[in-house]
């Protein structure tokens, strides 16, 4: 069973880390080379838009799988289940949660201010350079925690198996 649910989670986690390298790596320099305005109103929609069932599924499901991954291996009885795959579940989950925390209370506040910002504002360029390069390094930490994560959980799913 854990090693179903393992692989889940890596389905999960890994989904959520390509959406993640996907900005860092492809969208975010591409906004950045938009006029200021244009790359605000294109973040504003990706956004609104991030926040649908396809993407919340992965977030919330890879959470939850971890959550319940990480208490299946710490509650385990003694001879119930191999200790390194148990161990790879709790630091898989342990990494995901991580960027789950970081979503939480990082990124949601700044998305948010961003969403009132009025991008043809006086002062919007410089609130848009900050948050393009902020945002960015701390969602390529979101992106190496998730790829952590379904890595550690492939490896608990094949141990398990």
């Amino acid at each position: 069973m854990n090693a179903w649910l393992a692989l889940a989670a890596m389905v999960a986690t890994g989904t959520t880390a390509v959406v993640y390298c996907n900005f860092s790596f492809r969208v975010m320099p591409r906004l950045a080379a938009l006029a200021p305005a244009d790359g605000i109103l294109r973040m504003q929609g990706f956004n609104r838009n991030a926040v649908r069932p396809p993407f919340m599924a992965a977030f919330f499901g890879a959470a939850l799988l971890s959550v319940l991954l990480a208490v299946r291996a710490v509650t385990a009885g003694p001879g119930t289940a191999a200790p390194v795959p148990g161990a790879l579940l709790v630091g898989g989950a342990v990494l995901y949660l991580a960027g789950f925390v970081l979503t939480v209370v990082y990124h949601v506040p700044r998305n948010e201010s961003l969403a009132r910002l009025d991008p043809r504002a006086a002062g919007a360029v410089p609130v848009w350079r900050a948050y393009l390069r902020e945002w960015t390094r701390a969602n390529t930490v979101r992106a190496v925690l998730s790829t952590g994560s379904a890595a550690v959980f492939c490896a608990a799913a094949v141990l398990s198996a």
